[in-house]
């Protein structure tokens, strides 16, 4: 219910904003590289209890579509991109491994904060909800393990900044969990995860 009111507030501002600038529209592809570190809850399952996980961060990749909506100042940037997330943690040992496929929508509100004739800056901020697909795995050195303990969708909030040159843009954005990977289940062995994202993108209007 707080994601959905959050939301709606960050659209009905966006919309108040663009009612007072000129319209414009750009449209393009971008690739990516991320740095995620999932984090791991711990757990006690047949009298043992699997605690104090350490995270690794590990690379992953993202590839998709975007596009800018608004005026000269403030704008809307909608994607729809494939993300796949990796992430490792170990707790004694038991190691975890996760291989996370999700097709990823961000809605974004950005904020021109220098606009040259060239070239411009930005920053940006919104959430971003995430579909899990059926090939995402976790692999775990334990009997009993569910492979598949996903959420349907997960949800994230992103922070970013960036630079257009001519048609061309790169963007630095972090993007924290709001909600789980994956829940505990009651008949297999289940740790709840939760991860944040770093991500290096470039990309390329074509419109």
């Amino acid at each position: 219910m707080k994601k959905s009111i959050l939301t709606v507030t960050m659209l009905t501002l966006v919309i108040t904003a663009f009612a007072q600038v000129p319209f414009t529209f750009d449209l393009g592809l971008k690739v990516g590289i991320n740095s995620t570190k999932i984090t791991t809850d711990n757990l006690t399952f047949n009298g043992y209890n699997y605690n104090d996980f350490k995270s690794d961060a590990k690379s992953g990749f993202n590839m998709g579509v975007f596009a800018r909506i608004g005026g000269k100042k403030v704008y809307l940037q909608p994607e729809l991109l494939y993300c796949k997330r990796n992430g490792q943690s170990t707790s004694g040992s038991v190691n975890q491994d996760i291989n996370l496929k999700t097709i990823q929508v961000p809605m974004l509100v950005g904020f021109k904060l220098l606009d040259l004739k060239l070239a411009s800056v930005r920053a940006f901020t919104g959430p971003a909800m995430s579909f899990v697909m059926q090939s995402s795995s976790i692999a775990m050195n334990l009997p009993n393990f569910d492979p598949k303990n996903f959420k349907n969708n997960i949800w994230d909030w992103q922070l970013g900044g960036g630079i257009d040159i001519l048609k061309f843009t790169f963007d630095v954005r972090y993007e924290w969990g709001l909600s789980n990977y994956s829940d505990k289940n009651i008949t297999n062995i289940g740790f709840v995860n939760k991860g944040n994202l770093l991500t290096f993108s470039l990309g390329f209007k074509f419109i």
